[in-house]
């Protein structure tokens, strides 16, 4: 039986594969898709079919679902969370949460077909596989992309309502310079040169909006997903100090985050094109498992983070109704 990935790049047609996934080391020799989890313990390749014959999307279930948190614990959990961080010497820590919605899988293409239409500059996917159950994302945020020499990259962190008018806050400012330092620190790693941090804008994605930095440099092709390997998680998913921030996180959230805030995209000596598994939900029969996490530093109020997780739940519930 055969495991389908149907995906579509920003500003690309829709593309649908068939294959199997493979569960794989860092060290193999990528030339196709990939996707890892948070933590890249788990790599899944693509060994795309050699059939030529049409297949009906075929669904593949994880057998438990994942853990959804009350609004009370998640308040309790993120108060012990921020009394973490001065013992943990934590300057940032994303906290994610899961969130149960109704949905008949059924309809999961109809989804997605909803989501490449509001979201056109997401890139948008749905895909299946016994490793992994099935997974539906419409995330804005790319982590790498590479052609030739040229690589290019971004800062995407701090929310807002897309509505809103009101100016960043300091938090939200710091939050994201995080990330900034993140990325130009591991393209310094790599040796890149060239290195470009271009200026600080707003980018909407569906119901909230973020602060975005396009940052590019020269690289080598070959060095591609080491960087990214070296790059990811960045602040804007984990926190930092990095391992202080992903040991706090695993000592506090109650579920596993799995393909959540994992990245997913293409390899090859050529060329490399990942994302940030972000704005995502695992299927199930009967029901989409949103997965959302919120930025928190030493002055964040849990009460607003659970506000914020709402808002960017919306992205994809928008789909799901």
């Amino acid at each position: 039986m055969s495991e389908h990935l149907i995906i579509r790049l920003p500003g690309k047609p829709v593309q649908h594969f068939r294959g199997e996934f493979k569960q794989v080391g860092v060290g193999y020799q990528f030339d196709g898709f990939v996707f890892s989890d948070f933590t890249h313990s788990r790599i899944f390749a693509l060994e795309l079919s050699d059939k030529n014959e049409k297949e009906d999307f075929t669904f593949h279930f994880a057998s438990q679902e994942p853990y959804v948190i009350s609004p009370r614990d998640y308040i309790l959990e993120a108060n012990a969370l921020l009394n973490g961080f001065p013992v943990m010497n934590v300057e940032k820590a994303v906290y994610s949460r899961v969130k149960k919605h109704s949905f008949e899988s059924k309809r999961a293409i109809e989804a997605f077909e909803k989501a490449c239409e509001l979201y056109p500059n997401a890139c948008c996917y749905l895909v299946s596989s016994k490793l992994f159950g099935t997974w539906f994302g419409a995330t804005p945020e790319l982590l790498l992309n590479t052609v030739e020499n040229q690589w290019n990259t971004m800062a995407l962190a701090g929310t807002r309502s897309s509505a809103s008018q009101e100016a960043w806050e300091e938090k939200e400012i710091l939050e994201h310079q995080y990330v900034i330092d993140a990325v130009v620190e591991a393209l310094q790693r790599s040796e890149a040169a060239s290195i470009e941090v271009e200026e600080t804008i707003e980018k909407i994605a569906g119901p909230v909006k973020h602060l975005y930095t396009p940052i590019s440099a020269q690289g080598e092709p070959q060095k591609a997903w080491n960087f990214a390997l070296d790059l990811h998680p960045t602040p804007a998913v984990c926190g930092t100090p990095r391992i202080a921030a992903l040991d706090l996180l695993l000592s506090r959230e109650m579920h596993e985050r799995e393909l959540y805030a994992g990245m997913f995209g293409w390899v090859s000596k050529e060329k490399t094109e990942l994302y940030v598994n972000l704005r995502c939900a695992q299927l199930f029969e009967n029901a989409a498992f949103l997965y959302v996490g919120g930025g928190y530093t030493k002055d964040s109020i849990p009460e607003k983070e659970w506000e914020e997780t709402e808002h960017k739940a919306n992205t994809l519930l928008k789909v799901f109704k």
